[in-house]
């Protein structure tokens, strides 16, 4: 029996998010095809693993946000070295790395080892998130082409962010859209309708608590909207003391509730009547797919990137301002439109028929996206090599 090719994938940890959570069902997926293992920056798994997936932690660390710049970098500097290491030491034969500085580590360690076959991926869109300060943008402008370009291939999750890369970081090597996955649980379709309004109108939304993901702005909505349409947030990050203190402030106390992180989010969202995502950029938000996925429909900033691709097969819309479209599989609005956010949320209260349509419509549309079609695909792009 012929033994299996030697595949790794790098990322920073397994900690809470979107792209982590990504990584975690590619590992597990992956082990149907190869010997995979599982490469860490620092030693933190908030998501399953099966047991075929080998796990190296370049760190015993597992809270690198409150370690200082210095101490940061000097783990750097030592990490290029001790994952070139494990490369050498496991036999990898092709290494997947995900997010800019485990993409930039394998940009390095290719340059050195010529022979390693290396895929990088993109999970952000890099205008939004590398240019927003002066320095930054030089910082990135100078590395992305000089690193990203000595790899094989490259994949992102967004037909966008591959196109911004060409046009604004130089990017020539042979690039890919290989959209996130999700697991799909095949249960039966859960619906909440929603009868009065004297019965609470319960919308969600999840995410880190960071300035992109812009949840002030559902807040902002809310105050406009009648005091029976309440907000749960899943989620934890710098600003969880500022939306509490917007939250006191606007009144709003009672109708708000932060949760924090959760492991299984999906066993949650079937307890709402609809979805909010207000995030000023995205590469391509799990969050929305796990909302289609179980039936929950799904209103979305029209943000770079993905809502438009998952929420209307990315065919181009027009929003007017303080307004809302109707997309195929969802309801969008422009990006920090707090009147149009909060129009939308208005009219899935006010519409069961158009939510029972987006429910079963997600249902349907999340299917294309799961683990098993999403890993094969990958699968095809490391037998390229």
């Amino acid at each position: 029996m012929q033994s299996k090719r030697k595949v790794a994938l790098f990322v920073s940890s397994l900690d809470f998010g979107g792209a982590e959570r990504v990584v975690s069902h590619l590992s597990n997926e992956l082990t149907k095809y190869f010997d995979v293992t599982l490469i860490l920056l620092y030693n933190n798994i908030e998501y399953p693993l099966n047991n075929n997936v080998k796990v190296i932690a370049l760190s015993k660390e597992n809270e690198t946000h409150k370690r200082n710049k210095i101490a940061r970098f000097k783990d750097y500097y030592q990490f290029i070295f001790k994952y070139q290491k494990v490369l050498k030491n496991e036999n990898i034969d092709l290494v997947i790395s995900f997010m800019i500085r485990q993409n930039m580590i394998n940009g390095i360690a290719k340059t050195f080892n010529p022979n390693l076959k290396t895929i990088i991926s993109e999970r952000c869109f890099p205008s939004k998130r590398y240019l927003d300060t002066q320095s930054r943008a030089l910082l990135t402008k100078t590395l992305i082409p000089f690193l990203y370009n000595k790899n094989n291939k490259l994949f992102s999750n967004s037909v966008y962010i591959n196109k911004d890369l060409i046009e604004n970081f130089k990017i020539k090597i042979d690039s890919h859209v290989i959209y996130n996955p999700i697991q799909i649980d095949n249960k039966e379709p859960h619906f909440n309708y929603y009868h009065s309004e004297k019965d609470i109108f319960n919308t969600v939304t999840v995410g880190r608590l960071i300035p992109i993901k812009n949840q002030k702005s559902i807040l902002g909505a809310l105050k406009t909207l009648p005091e029976h349409v309440c907000l749960d947030v899943f989620g934890d990050g710098e600003l969880k003391k500022e939306l509490a203190n917007l939250s006191e402030k606007n009144n709003l106390t009672k109708r708000v509730i932060i949760h924090g992180n959760v492991s299984n989010i999906k066993s949650h969202l079937t307890n709402y009547h609809c979805f909010i995502l207000s995030s000023l950029s995205e590469g391509f938000p799990n969050a929305i797919l796990e909302a289609m996925s179980v039936g929950l429909p799904v209103i979305s900033t029209n943000c770079m990137s993905g809502p438009l691709e998952l929420l209307n097969e990315n065919i181009p819309v027009t929003i007017e301002p303080n307004s809302f479209y109707k997309a195929k599989y969802g309801i969008l609005v422009n990006v920090d439109d707090v009147q149009g956010l909060a129009n939308a949320i208005e009219y899935l209260q006010q519409n069961n028929a158009e939510r029972s349509k987006y429910s079963l419509l997600g249902i349907k549309r999340s299917k294309d996206y799961s683990i098993e079609i999403i890993g094969l695909q990958l699968k095809n792009l490391i037998d390229s090599i």
